[in-house]
């Protein structure tokens, strides 16, 4: 008898956990469990990083790469620490395959908002990260 309970009791868990992270980590409401997902624009398709890698003779802009695509949609979704981190390792393991120089990626979360009366959109951001590369061994 009490086993008709545990679906129940796991899907308020769920909510109330994807909730909590969607008002305080950055978490999409698309993802998580997806509550609330109907109630706000603000996914995947409404989100993105922007890359800027600095050495000491250069400081660019660049694209999310391919071979990154897939972490930077999650990092985008859900800006924690660690899935940051992850992407600006990617970043700098692949400008080091290239033999360009990098001491600094800085990542930047931004989301587009949409003014609720003319619909105007505009880009904040959500999350600024700043690795600083370790020195090689």
């Amino acid at each position: 008898m009490r086993s008709v309970f545990v679906p129940p009791v796991l899907l308020v868990v769920v909510a109330v956990c994807q909730i909590g992270l969607a008002k305080t980590a950055g978490l999409t409401a698309w993802k998580g469990g997806g509550f609330g997902m109907f109630s706000t624009l603000d996914h995947g398709a409404h989100r993105g990083i922007d890359v800027v890698i600095e050495a000491a003779d250069r400081s660019e802009a660049q694209d999310i790469p391919p071979s990154l695509a897939e972490l930077a949609a999650r990092a985008a979704a859900y800006p924690s620490d660690w899935l940051l981190r992850r992407l600006a390792e990617g970043v700098v393991a692949r400008e080091r395959r290239y033999d360009r120089p990098v001491t600094v990626v800085k990542l930047t979360v931004w989301g587009t908002d949409f003014d609720p009366r003319t619909l105007a959109a505009s880009e904040r951001t959500s999350r600024a990260f700043v690795y600083h590369v370790p020195a090689r061994p």
